[in-house]
């Protein structure tokens, strides 16, 4: 899912030498997966992945994402998520947001070439998703990413494929994101979209180097501190939901590589720090 705007602007880098990385062998009892933290949305030119990547797909009997990613894609579920980002019974985003909220909205829009009327039917996530969009392809981005890169991988090798949450779960956290707290999520985005091009390649760098404390600093610091009912909701509770799942794949004798978004495995509140205080013994693999 993205998600937010950090969590879709923070990709690669290119260079494909082994080195420390976003990747963690996760173990205990002599049972163990491994997790590994993932970009949505990727450049051309950021192929070849890691090898860590590879070295950890290759160990893993099942590979597992967010969600039933190729569920997500069948025309049902994509007309769900479409009818879900759209208000109905007649709310408009223009009597939602204030007044100043969504003057600074038009203003850059209309900079973008666009016309604020087309977007006061969506609601909050469908903005955030359609403007990052934009600022992604300028920047050369394309709609390949980790996760639909091993999705692809594993269909053809015919491996057991699991997922977290499920497509209506994840369906309902994509929609709500900045429902009630229409005007700060906006603002917030407005800032954040602005600084995309900056933030760009110090992030690319972090995700790659494995760098947590600056990953958090960049994208996680950010959200719990401006828009903290969009970290509880996007972070801390489908985190909380994922544990027993996650925590459920020790009591088999297989290996499952687990893919999610970067920003859930940072901080206090990340799954790497929930398998810490769990007494699971955490490494970074390579």
């Amino acid at each position: 899912m993205q998600k937010t705007l950090l969590f879709l602007i923070l990709l690669f880098s290119h260079n494909t030498l082994s080195a420390q990385t976003s990747i963690w062998k996760i173990q205990k009892n002599n049972q163990s997966i491994y997790l590994g933290g993932t970009i949505h949305l990727l450049r051309q030119k950021d192929y070849p992945l890691p090898l860590e990547y590879e070295l950890a797909y290759n160990k893993a009997d099942s590979i597992y994402f967010e969600t039933d990613l190729t569920a997500l894609e069948n025309p049902e579920a994509q007309k769900m998520i479409l009818s879900s980002m759209y208000y109905t019974n007649g709310k408009k985003l223009s009597s939602v947001l204030s007044k100043n909220v969504y003057a600074k909205l038009s203003a850059y829009v209309k900079l973008r070439g666009l016309d604020i009327k087309q977007f006061d039917n969506f609601k909050p996530a469908m903005i955030l998703l359609t403007l990052t969009i934009i600022e992604l392809k300028n920047l050369g981005v394309h709609n390949i990413g980790v996760d639909k890169y091993y999705l692809i991988k594993t269909l053809k090798d015919k491996k057991h494929i699991g997922q977290l949450e499920s497509v209506k779960t994840h369906i309902n956290y994509m929609s709500s994101m900045g429902i009630w707290h229409e005007d700060r999520v906006i603002t917030e985005a407005l800032k954040d979209l602005k600084k995309t091009k900056g933030k760009f390649e110090k992030m690319i760098d972090s995700w790659r180097k494995g760098k947590n404390k600056l990953l958090y600093k960049l994208i996680v610091k950010e959200m719990k501190e401006n828009t903290p009912n969009l970290y509880r909701s996007i972070l801390v509770e489908r985190n909380e939901n994922w544990m027993p799942v996650l925590i459920s794949l020790f009591k088999n004798d297989k290996t499952e590589f687990v893919l999610v978004g970067t920003a859930h495995l940072v901080g206090k509140d990340g799954l790497l720090q929930k398998f810490r205080n769990l007494g699971y013994h955490v490494q970074r693999f390579k």
